[in-house]
Formats: C-alpha cells, sequence, structure tokens
C-alpha cells in the first residue's frame, strides 16, 4: 500500500462552483426566518435542482427559458409590492433570483451576479434585524466572498487551470488577510464616527415581524398565542428582587361589555405619585423588543419612565406616541408596593356593568358580600382560588356568556377569566375595580444581571379602591406559570440558551446601541484622564504600568501584524528569487538593479557556482515566463538548487 497523497488537484471551476453554492446556502440560512415558507421551499427545490445538474452536467434549461422566468418574478413582485414588507418581498424576490441564477450554465459574469445577489440579501438581512447572529453570518460570507473574489480571478484567466491542494489553501489563507487587516480599521471608524439615533436608510427599516401583544382590548375566549410563546418581549436590567414584586405593568382596562375589556378613550390628565409613597425604588433599563402595539412595561408602580416619545396616562401606564416596530430602550424608576394611594375617582367608570349581565352572577357577588369591603374582597378572592377553580389554556368558554359559564359551568380558565370574574363581582359589590394587564414574573440571568421575561408571561389581575389605601393590587388567579418552567429542560441546553441570551444582549448593549451619547461620553472620560496625567513619583507606579501594558498590547499586536504584511503579501516566486539573490550576494556576487537575472549569471567567475546559477536562472524563468504556478514540487527544486551552491 503506497503513502497516501496529501496532495489532490483540483478544478478551478469546481472550486467556484462550489463556493457559489457556499455562499448561497449561507445567505439563504441568514435569512430564512424573514421570509415565507413557500420561497424557502421553492429555494431549497430549485437549489437541489441546480446542485444535480452541476453534478450530472447532462442537462441545462435554456438561459431564454430561465431569463423569462426571472423576468416574471420580477413582474410578480411588482405586483405584490406592500411597502409595509417592502424588504421581507424584495429578499424573496432576490432569494427567487439567486436560485434561477445557480440554475444557469454559470460564466465568470453569472458568477459575479450571484455574489451582488447575495450582498443584496446580506444587506436585506441587516435591514430586519442586527442581532449577533446577523453578525456571525455577515462575517463568514463577507469572508468567503472574499476568497471567491481572488479564485475567480484565476478562474477568468484559464477556466481550465487545476490547482493543488497545497496551492488552494495558501491562496485561501492569504485572501483572509484582507478582510483580517480591516478588522482593527472597522473597530477605530466604529468608534470614532458620529453615530446617530436617525439613520439615513430608516426609511427602509421594516421591524421584525409584529408579534400578537397587548391591545385596548382583551376578548374572554379568545386565547392569544403569547401564552404559549417562549420567545422574549423584553429584558430588564435591575438588581434581583422578590419574586412576589415581579409584575410588569402595561395597560389598564376599565370597561366591561359582557365579553370584552376595553380602554376607554376618555383619559385624564397625568398625575404624580404622592410624596408619601413608601417602599424600595428599582431602577429598570428596559429593553423592549417589537411586539405590534405601543404600551411600555415597567414593574407596577412606576414613577419615571424615561425615553423618547413616551406619553404617560393618569392610571400609571406609559406608552410610545407610536407603535413599538423596532427595538427600543428606556429606562425606568418603580417603587415597590401593591397599591396605588389616589384621593378621588370617577365612580361612574369604575363601576360600569354590562346591561345584560347575567342573574346568576349577581347572586353570587351578593352571597359573597359582606358589610366590610375588605372582607369582601377577600372572601371573593377566596372563592375563585378554591379547589373548585383551576387555571387552564385548553377549552376556554367562548359563548355568548363566557363569563357565566366560566363560573358556574367549566370552572376552568386563563387569568383573564379569573381576573374579570373579581372586578365584575367587586363591581356588583360597589367597589371599584378594573383590569391590568402585563406580565408576572421573569427568569434572572445571573450573568448578565437582567431579568428575561418571555410572552408566555403576559397576565392580567386587578386593581380594587379601596379607601384608604387606593388602588390596591389583587391577583386572584390560583396559579400561573413560573419562571421555573421557561427555561426547562437538560442543564446543558439550558446552559447554552442562556449564555446565547447574554451574547445577544450583551451586542446590543455594547454595539447596536452605541450611540452619539455614549461617544461624547467615552470623550469626555478620555479628556479628565489626560487632564489628570500627573508625573509627580507618586503617580508614576500605577498610571505609568497602565500605559505601559496599553502600549505593549498595540506593539504586539502592530509587529506581528507588519511581518504577515511584508511576507505574507509576496507570492512565492518573489520570495524564492530574493533567497537566491541573497545567497549570491554571500558568495561575493550581487545583482545590478539594471542587470537581467541571466546576464547576472554570466558575470559569474566561478564556474561552479555559475552552471548552479544558471541551472536555478533556466528552471525558474521556465515556469515564470510561461504564467504557471510555481508548484509546492517546483519550489522544493529551486530550493535545493539555492541551497547547493
Amino acid at each position: 500500500m503506497g503513502p497516501m497523497n496529501h496532495n489532490r488537484n483540483f478544478r478551478i471551476e469546481t472550486i467556484v462552483i462550489f463556493i457559489s453554492y457556499l455562499v448561497g446556502a449561507m445567505v439563504f440560512l441568514s435569512i430564512v426566518k424573514d421570509i415565507g415558507t413557500l420561497y424557502s421551499i421553492v429555494f431549497c427545490l430549485l437549489f437541489a435542482i441546480s446542485l444535480f445538474f452541476d453534478y450530472r452536467r447532462s442537462f441545462r434549461i435554456p438561459r431564454w427559458l430561465l431569463t423569462t422566468l426571472s423576468l416574471a418574478i420580477v413582474i410578480l413582485a411588482l405586483y405584490r409590492l406592500n411597502m409595509e414588507e417592502l424588504i421581507t418581498q424584495m429578499m424573496e424576490t432576490l432569494l427567487t433570483l439567486l436560485a434561477i441564477k445557480l440554475l444557469e450554465e454559470k460564466k465568470v459574469r453569472d458568477y459575479l451576479q450571484i455574489y451582488a445577489i447575495t450582498l443584496l440579501l446580506l444587506s436585506g438581512s441587516g435591514l430586519l434585524s442586527l442581532n449577533i447572529a446577523f453578525f456571525v453570518f455577515y462575517l463568514v460570507i463577507i469572508f468567503t466572498l472574499t476568497i471567491a473574489a481572488i479564485l475567480l480571478a484565476y478562474y477568468t484567466q484559464d477556466s481550465d487551470l487545476v490547482l493543488p491542494q497545497g496551492t488552494i489553501v495558501k491562496i485561501v489563507t492569504k485572501s483572509l488577510i484582507i478582510p483580517i487587516l480591516a478588522i482593527p480599521l472597522t473597530f477605530v471608524m466604529f468608534v470614532i464616527l458620529p453615530r446617530t439615533a436617525y439613520p439615513l436608510l430608516n426609511f427602509l427599516n421594516r421591524p421584525d415581524k409584529a408579534r400578537t401583544g397587548f391591545t385596548d382590548q382583551v376578548r374572554l375566549g379568545a386565547v392569544s398565542d403569547i401564552q404559549e410563546d417562549s420567545t422574549i418581549v423584553f429584558r430588564a436590567n435591575m438588581e434581583k428582587i422578590d419574586e412576589k414584586h415581579l409584575y410588569w405593568r402595561g395597560i389598564v382596562l376599565e370597561y366591561f361589555d359582557g365579553s370584552s375589556w376595553i380602554r376607554s378613550k376618555k383619559r385624564s390628565a397625568p398625575r404624580s405619585f404622592p410624596g408619601s409613597l413608601g417602599g424600595k425604588s428599582v431602577k429598570q433599563t428596559i429593553y423592549l423588543e417589537p411586539y405590534g402595539n405601543g404600551y411600555l412595561f415597567s414593574l407596577d408602580r412606576p414613577l419615571f419612565v424615561a425615553g423618547q416619545n413616551i406619553k404617560k396616562s393618569q392610571d400609571f401606564t406609559y406608552s410610545s406616541t407610536g407603535y413599538i416596530d423596532t427595538r427600543l430602550k428606556y429606562e425606568a424608576i418603580s417603587v415597590l408596593g401593591d397599591n396605588i394611594p389616589e384621593d378621588a375617582i370617577d365612580q361612574t367608570r369604575y363601576l360600569q356593568l354590562p346591561k345584560n349581565l347575567s342573574p346568576k352572577i349577581v347572586k353570587l357577588a351578593k352571597d359573597l358580600s359582606t358589610d366590610n369591603h375588605d372582607k369582601t374582597i377577600q372572601r371573593i378572592i377566596g372563592y375563585l382560588q378554591s379547589n373548585t377553580f383551576t387555571y387552564s389554556l385548553r377549552a376556554l368558554p367562548s359563548s355568548k356568556n363566557p363569563l357565566e359559564d366560566f363560573l358556574f359551568e367549566t370552572k376552568s380558565g386563563n387569568c383573564e377569566f379569573f381576573a374579570s370574574a373579581l372586578a365584575v363581582m367587586l363591581r356588583l359589590n360597589n367597589i371599584p375595580a378594573r383590569l391590568v394587564g402585563g406580565y408576572r414574573g421573569g427568569y434572572f440571568n445571573d450573568v448578565g444581571q437582567y431579568y428575561l421575561v418571555p410572552q408566555k408571561y403576559a397576565h392580567a389581575w386587578v386593581e380594587a379602591y379601596v379607601k384608604p389605601k387606593g388602588w390596591v393590587r389583587l391577583d386572584p388567579t390560583p396559579a400561573v406559570p413560573g419562571s421555573a418552567g421557561f427555561l426547562s429542560g437538560a442543564g446543558g441546553l439550558q446552559n447554552f440558551t442562556i449564555l446565547m441570551d447574554t451574547l445577544n444582549y450583551y451586542w446590543y448593549v455594547l454595539v447596536i446601541n452605541y450611540n452619539l451619547e455614549k461617544q461624547f461620553s467615552i470623550a469626555l472620560k478620555l479628556r479628565s484622564e489626560l487632564r489628570n496625567l500627573n508625573f509627580s513619583p507618586g503617580f508614576q507606579r500605577d498610571k505609568a504600568l497602565k500605559y505601559a501594558v496599553i502600549f505593549i498590547f498595540f506593539v504586539g499586536i502592530a509587529i506581528p501584524m507588519y511581518v504577515l504584511i511584508k511576507n505574507g503579501s509576496k507570492p512565492p516566486e518573489e520570495k524564492m528569487l530574493a533567497s537566491f539573490l541573497k545567497k549570491m550576494k554571500k558568495r561575493g556576487y550581487s545583482k545590478r538593479a539594471s542587470q537581467g537575472l541571466e546576464e547576472f549569471v554570466q558575470t559569474i567567475e566561478d564556474e561552479r557556482i555559475r552552471e548552479s546559477a544558471l541551472d536555478f536562472t533556466q528552471r525558474f524563468h521556465k515556469i515564470y515566463f510561461r504564467d504557471r504556478i510555481f508548484m509546492r514540487n517546483d519550489l522544493q527544486d529551486l530550493r535545493k538548487i539555492v541551497s547547493l551552491i
């Protein structure tokens, strides 16, 4: 059995085709979550057919037919154009055109078009999302396209060129130098160039697909998908607090028509909390994902919410002036507690009841009443939290009288049923009440020091007006899925999930959220440090060491990079020629700049050296002037001749 051949040969055409499919597959993976299922299926099907055709080389679809199909795809895209889905539709069209382009018999122009479409798709992906997954795909695709461009240059010169494996590895390695060298410059430009909160192309930036979220109406029996959705709706950077305080206030609903709670259009002017409000203050930095509405969430009893275009309502809810269709950052300060003091309220609004309310509900409310409001509240809550009622998201009452069915038939429902039952029976007992929608609970990430709150933690509770406390939070729901269930599963998978979310969190905080304000902050801090420079003896030990470490760090990067550029940029034939001339100089023969190589060799007096040098020159010219690539064995032969001189 002979030795294994580690230097296989590959046709340049095969390599270029392979890389074209590789970039196509990678860009598809980067955008698959943002495009329609039909387009994904079509792309995968055409991709597989194209691979088969390129492998068998037995059949090609006529170019005119593919061109006609491409034109039809473009016309269809224009016909279904929707400005709200502009980026997604453009990406779906481009992806289909990419698949069609892969089907064609490919020339240099076709490869360039494939790479151009890939870049356009990558740009579209960046308009939809700038999470860390996009960054990884961006780096991999850009590096791959750089390699593809250089290999395509070889293909342009000779489409039948055959390259050994070693040469391909060298080409790929040197191709990576270009994007690698661009990284430090990109970092510097990122840090120092002014950044604005209003990007030039922001009008093209279609947000993430709006998820079902809170609206101005909660309809009993219509279970929202969010109650079974583990997608993160927001992250709150803050200290860890007791689980009992994790009520994230979002919306207040006060009008009930028998089956739905609606937020009244008539709103009172915002007011301030009384100065006597007691409790621990908690500052939160909220990173809210786009969810299809404008309400902002913060820990219950929010004193203050700061951000752009935020308005406050009299019921201490906050909202954006428009729908939240991109990730939003804002600051909130809340005072922990379960009551909101208020001296006077609109009794009519919070005692409103539907005209066709079931007599059975009226009778039940009266049966649970006492001569004391506090006792009445506790009796109603105790009744709803008894073993008779269970929490469920399945088979919810959905008749014309869902609340009656819940209380007297199924006795099973989600938080909206429990909260509605409590609020209605409180109103029947002349106790003002309102429904509050938000989130309950959260998973605390110890690494990043923030809470993750998924959609499935959506919750509804009640606020009852009881003097002298004001609005008191009441939660009648007997059981709500806790935070322990959010990341349940194998330990390794759970740790990986936490790690990836932490990376995404810091990616957004440190990179995506890097703005002009932070640039000014860094500049002011740097100026302060420079002004505080003091070269007195007491200063030099600590700060001099710090600056020395920084200097050594940058020098340690700069020197290897300089060597890499100097040596890595030279072709192997130039290195070999330089080695030959260096050896000749050691033997006492220096080539003048005006001399050709053969002319120089003829001036050598030592016959043995002249013959070896002539042998080197002839072999070198034979490869060089025939536009051949210097193979590994060629370089080894030339190196051997030089060593014998």
